[in-house]
């Protein structure tokens, strides 16, 4: 089981999203050709300014998340001469780019009916694969598979939390999960993968650990630090309770 925030984010598929948003705006929102045309021109001047930014390599369609986007139209904007351009274009770009962004989180499918959003099923082109490389920390796959067992396959942050019987133990699915992210590990001179390290998870705490609101967070690694400030210390990672929630959560 690799660390969540390890595992490398989809490669987006730019085609296949311009294709979709095409069809989105002509067969969902049923609004004219002319008006395709302008939100999709209004998206080339963006993706020409952030490619000259160096924020895609192409275009906006590149971009697989919403915070990666929202993140690159903040630099977008935060430049003097796109700002002006965006103003004496009569915010032609912003209207492309906040379509775009209501198309890509989501939001603007609420208000249609689910035969509408059908519409938008059609073959799509199958683009070429793409070699990624990336580097990761060894980690053992023994201590991972330890620390469920030895957490007696409960959750550790409530013993009471059910999943299910998985095929390949006969016992409750858990997984492990390093307290302090392997991703780190180059800020410490000791390996990060030790059993103080490590804890068993059920899959909603697990996930609810990584993408969970802030103050959620910050309770399960309050309790994680009181359980195992001590035994962190031993392997030599000593921390105060303020500077753990900032490495944790930072991490």
């Amino acid at each position: 089981m690799q660390e969540m925030n390890q595992i490398p984010l989809a490669i987006s598929s730019p085609a296949n999203i311009k294709e979709y948003f095409s069809r989105y705006i002509l067969e969902v929102k049923k609004l004219s050709s002319g008006s395709e045309y302008n939100y999709k021109r209004g998206l080339k001047k963006v993706s020409q300014c952030m490619k000259e930014m160096g924020l895609v390599e192409e275009s906006i369609y590149e971009i697989g998340t919403i915070e990666g986007l929202d993140a690159a139209w903040q630099k977008l904007k935060s430049d003097s001469d796109f700002s002006a351009m965006d103003r004496n274009g009569h915010r032609m770009y912003s209207s492309g780019f906040n379509c775009y962004r209501k198309f890509a989180t989501g939001d603007m499918f609420h208000e249609y009916s689910s035969i509408d959003v059908k519409t938008l099923d059609a073959p799509m082109k199958l683009e070429k694969p793409v070699k990624v490389e990336y580097k990761i920390w060894k980690r053992s796959g023994i201590m991972r598979t330890q620390t469920v067992v030895l957490a007696n396959y409960a959750c550790d942050i409530d013993h009471g939390h059910a999943t299910f019987t998985a095929a390949s133990t006969g016992h409750q699915y858990m997984e492990a999960h390093h307290i302090i992210p392997l991703k780190l590990q180059e800020r410490f001179s000791s390996s990060l993968d030790v059993y103080a390290n490590l804890i068993s998870l059920c899959p909603i705490c697990h996930r609810k650990i990584h993408l969970g609101i802030k103050e959620e967070r910050r309770l399960m690694i309050d309790d994680i630090y009181e359980k195992r400030k001590d035994r962190l210390v031993k392997c030599g990672f000593v921390f105060g309770k303020e500077e753990f929630e900032d490495l944790v959560m930072g991490g």
